[in-house]
């Protein structure tokens, strides 16, 4: 009986000093999500499936071709300076289509090679060049494999990837626009913040506490004395 008289007595207690304003509230709901911190998994997540994409890209366009070794009497046609000029334009992911794009000018000769690899020959029905995959030519001392139509639509797919990525980062990065301000009314002004309290206001209170604490105590210490 005591005990839950103790308990009581020590709740209420607690409850007028919060009334009072002597002990801080109650913390903030926990479990609340970072706004920031979900943007930067939504980005780093996009930014794995792009290069993933990119990667698989790189893999289609950069096959290895079969090589030959260049033999006396060999009829060959030499491509200069290297196979490839420098550059190469970026495409854009969301609508090409890079069958479209797709070049033989190797085709009119047997054997090609370059002033790069002077000792080899390669066949030229075996090789392309594509301004729309060039941007991912990894090895360009090197002549590319001509590419089947399902290698190509596989590489269009990729590309569509790559884009949506680009554009969902985009979006995730770009500021958010804070709201316009309320126009000023002539008749109606912004509520005042409330003033903060006097001196001695809060000396009272803290009084007040002090009073509580004395008076529970001594209502606890005559329950406690023995009959």
């Amino acid at each position: 009986m005591r005990n839950r008289l103790t308990r009581f007595l020590l709740g209420l207690g607690v409850g007028f000093a919060c009334a009072l304003g002597l002990l801080p509230a109650a913390p903030a709901a926990l479990g609340q999500t970072d706004p920031d911190a979900d943007k930067k998994t939504k980005i780093a997540a996009l930014k794995q499936e792009k290069e993933q994409a990119v990667e698989q890209v790189k893999k289609i366009v950069n096959q290895p071709v079969t090589r030959y070794a260049r033999v006396p009497g060999l009829k060959v046609t030499t491509f200069k300076p290297g196979w490839f000029h420098d550059g190469a334009t970026k495409p854009d992911f969301n609508t090409v289509d890079v069958r479209k794009t797709q070049e033989f000018p190797y085709d009119p000769h047997p054997f090609v090679t370059s002033d790069l690899t002077p000792a080899a020959v390669f066949k030229g029905t075996d090789l392309e060049f594509n301004s729309m995959t060039k941007f991912f030519y990894s090895d360009r001392t090197v002549p590319k494999k001509k590419l089947t139509e399902p290698e190509m639509l596989e590489i269009n797919r990729l590309y569509r990837i790559i884009g949506k990525c680009d554009t969902d980062i985009a979006a995730l990065l770009m500021p958010t626009e804070e709201p316009a301000a309320a126009p000023a009314n002539e008749t109606e002004s912004a509520p005042a913040s409330p003033p903060n309290p006097p001196a001695s206001f809060i000396k009272l209170k803290a009084a007040l506490g002090i009073a509580l604490v004395l008076v529970l105590y001594i209502i606890y210490r005559s329950f406690r004395r023995p009959a």
